[in-house]
């Protein structure tokens, strides 16, 4: 088989509609894209989906069952009600760049529950992990250290050492006086090392420099007898001066860049984001958050749908599990592999952030529906060989059986399918053998297809580079992984070749079962 489907591990839709931004529909049957207007404003306010597959049902599919051959990948929802639609849509899915939990909540659930992943939290309002949001943090940049030598011990508090208004002021004994927010006094002690280390103590102590870290070299360290000033300030500088510039013959303290120091925090701004990742969403009156996710090429899929198109989601997301791929399997990091966190489904955010329209409601259904439709991610890759020395024919009127159909499969077993293909009518011909026992083929270009036995819905439709038919001494064949299929249900098969006479399909009600 070239098409395999694997289930969500969980899926849930996260809502900033105010009454429900805490709100967690892990268990609800439904998946919405949807702008809700708000109960006491007239804004519209977004919701998003989020939903992921299982690692190692990922890494079975792609070590187990493809292999080294290429395959293509999709994420594909099943239209529940829509409601009143726009006439032009789109759909954009992103990799989810950190962690959420599902909860078992549900849209009806009076009082909401908040078990699970919402709007604002990760994981639940007890535990609030939020979403990063788009907001950005002022920061400052570290400034250089500047280095202020202490030549000589200070003769008394003329030489004083002012920091950002702060002054320390060297005196005989400390215990004198008391120390306030702009004022400290500095014991001068024996020696200019001694006085040094109480100068760097009493500034780290000082509650008015809580930016700044002050240490002092020794006379035996390099460089000698300085005090080192290293830090960061938000939106502010730091600025050094000492008295001794003027005013005084002792040059107590003398700076690297003169008799004074400049040497500021510049305000900057920078995104809370970790690299190659976005999220949030910024729009008047509207919380932030919904969500985290990678950005850039091979981290994107979109899907348009126009007026009186099917309306069931089918996003292409190989890129996105060829770097989960490289995670699971090597070990690989952003931007080469991506651990999955699973992926985001939401209209783009031009659509989100105008709060003033809607564009109707899609509705898809969830893994926790009841019917035969919950999301799945598809694998589809060219299982097909075709080689043999027998006859093709390619026209005419072709009978065809599936001979080795047992009816009813255990869901974890690979079935392999055969076909006998014939003329209806053989050709007349003086043989000793039966002509209706001759192996005969269909053309390379020939494929299998499967629906829904009860409602005739495409599970596999006719791909003409993933279902081809294969080929051998044998005759004609293709393999079928059952555990890709919805246990429990009915499932038939339509075949199709293209030949001299056109396109031509074999629907003979070839059934089947999946049990448990």
């Amino acid at each position: 088989m070239a098409y395999y489907s694997i289930f969500p591990e969980k899926d849930t839709t996260i809502y900033s509609h105010p009454d429900r931004i805490k709100m967690n529909a892990g268990h609800d049957e439904v998946l919405e894209i949807v702008k809700e207007r708000g109960t006491s404003d007239q804004r519209y306010y977004p919701s998003r989906i989020l939903i992921k597959f299982n690692n190692e049902e990922i890494k079975d599919v792609i070590e187990n069952k493809i292999g080294s051959s290429t395959f293509t990948s999709s994420i594909e929802l099943y239209s529940a009600e829509h409601k009143n639609l726009t006439t032009t849509l789109n759909v954009e899915a992103y990799a989810v760049s950190r962690s959420w939990n599902e909860g078992s909540g549900r849209f009806t659930d009076v009082p909401i529950t908040s078990n699970g992943t919402s709007w604002v939290y990760r994981d639940n309002d007890i535990e609030k992990s939020t979403w990063l949001t788009g907001s950005v943090i002022t920061t400052g940049l570290t400034f250089g250290s500047s280095s202020i030598n202490i030549n000589e011990l200070p003769s008394g508090s003329s030489m004083e050492l002012t920091i950002n208004g702060v002054d320390y002021v060297p005196v005989i004994s400390s215990s004198l006086f008391d120390n306030n927010d702009s004022e400290f006094f500095v014991q001068i002690s024996s020696s200019t090392d001694l006085f040094g280390i109480n100068l760097a103590s009493i500034i780290n102590a000082s509650s008015s420099l809580t930016n700044i870290t002050a240490s002092y070299n020794t006379s035996s360290a390099t460089p000698a007898s300085t005090l080192l000033l290293s830090g960061s300030s938000t939106g502010i500088n730091v600025t050094i001066t000492t008295s001794s510039i003027s005013g005084n013959n002792q040059s107590v303290f003398t700076s690297s860049v003169g008799n004074f120091s400049v040497q500021g925090a510049t305000s900057t701004t920078t995104t809370p984001f970790a690299v190659g990742t976005s999220g949030s969403l910024i729009a008047s009156g509207i919380t932030e958050g919904g969500g985290e996710w990678y950005t850039g090429s091979g981290f994107y899929s979109t899907q348009q749908f126009l007026n009186g198109d099917d309306l069931d989601v089918n996003l292409d997301v190989t890129s996105i599990v060829l770097k989960h791929s490289a995670s699971l399997f090597g070990g690989q990091t952003y931007p080469t592999g991506i651990y999955n966190n699973g992926f985001i489904i939401k209209h783009p955010e031009i659509v989100e952030e105008n709060t003033s329209s809607s564009f109707g409601e899609m509705a898809y259904f969830s893994t926790d529906t009841h019917t035969i439709y919950p999301p799945k991610l598809t694998f589809k890759w060219d299982d097909s060989s075709y080689s043999h020395s027998g006859t093709i024919l390619t026209s005419g009127d072709i009978f065809l059986a599936l001979y080795n159909n047992k009816e009813e499969y255990q869901r974890k077993s690979k079935q392999r399918f055969r076909l006998t293909t014939r003329k209806r009518y053989p050709d007349r011909t003086f043989t000793t053998t039966s002509n209706y026992i001759d192996t005969q083929y269909l053309p390379s270009t020939s494929y299998y297809s499967l629906r829904d036995g009860e409602t005739d819905e495409v599970i596999i439709p006719f791909d003409t580079t993933n279902t081809k038919l294969s080929a051998d001494s044998e005759g004609m064949y293709f393999d079928l992984y059952m555990n890709g299929l919805q246990p429990e249900r009915y499932y038939k098969f339509q075949f199709r070749t293209d030949n001299n006479d056109g396109i031509q399909i074999f629907d003979e009600d070839y059934i089947f079962k999946v049990v448990r």
